[in-house]
């Protein structure tokens, strides 16, 4: 309780900006868990996702390949269930539907971090719009008593001022991190969708796409 007690007080010296700093450390701490979550429910090993599906689809079963894809939900599935959706087209065709796909599946990915992008960049001008408006009223009140204020008490203000820069920056910082982690990982995971989607494409070609090769 007394850490709990003593952080409070901290807010509260910090004034009125403190609020929104910390309304924006408990969104991000918001977003972090649940973006942990939903790439751990959703992203599987593709290797060993994919390399059944190939194995299906080279014997012919493709009934079995959507109920491989439903049992085990996952970015790269979702993708080959649209490109099996579509029966009889050409190749370019093909690629066009399994891009819109993937497309639909990168979006889902970067669902909220965005969000994450904001506040690590409005956190750290928060804690500086704090601080200046701290440093005013600081110096404001030398001025009301025409420079006979006490030392400690102007310095006590300026501490308490710069709370807000320190808050902001400790909100931004972790945030920062999380944000390129998330991204990194998007990252990987399009090129890995893109990867496996041409494999898809390519295992289709002489068997369930009898003109994918062909441009009409």
């Amino acid at each position: 309780m007394g850490t709990i007690s003593g952080l409070f007080g901290l807010v509260t010296k910090g004034g009125v900006i403190m609020l929104p700093i910390f309304l924006c450390s408990i969104i991000a701490l918001a977003i972090v868990i649940e973006r942990f979550i939903f790439f751990k429910k959703h992203i599987v090993d593709i290797d060993g996702f994919l390399n059944p599906i190939l194995n299906l689809i080279k014997e012919g079963h493709s009934d079995k390949v959507l109920d491989q894809c439903q049992k085990f939900p996952n970015p790269l599935g979702r993708i080959i269930e649209a490109g099996l959706a579509e029966k009889d087209i050409p190749r370019w065709k093909l690629e066009e539907t399994l891009t819109l796909a993937g497309q639909e599946e990168i979006n889902s990915l970067e669902q909220n971090i965005r969000g994450l992008e904001v506040i690590a960049t409005i956190s750290p001008l928060m804690g500086l719009l704090g601080t200046v408006i701290g440093m005013v009223q600081a110096f404001n009140k030398v001025a009301e008593f025409e420079g006979q204020v006490d030392p400690s008490l102007l310095a006590g203000g300026i501490w308490e001022a710069l709370l807000t820069t320190a808050a902001g920056l400790s909100v931004a910082i972790p945030t920062v991190i999380m944000l390129h982690y998330f991204d990194r990982k998007k990252e990987k995971l399009a090129f890995a969708l893109n990867k496996y989607g041409q494999q898809f494409i390519y295992s289709m070609d002489n068997k369930f796409y009898p003109t994918a090769k062909t441009s009409s």
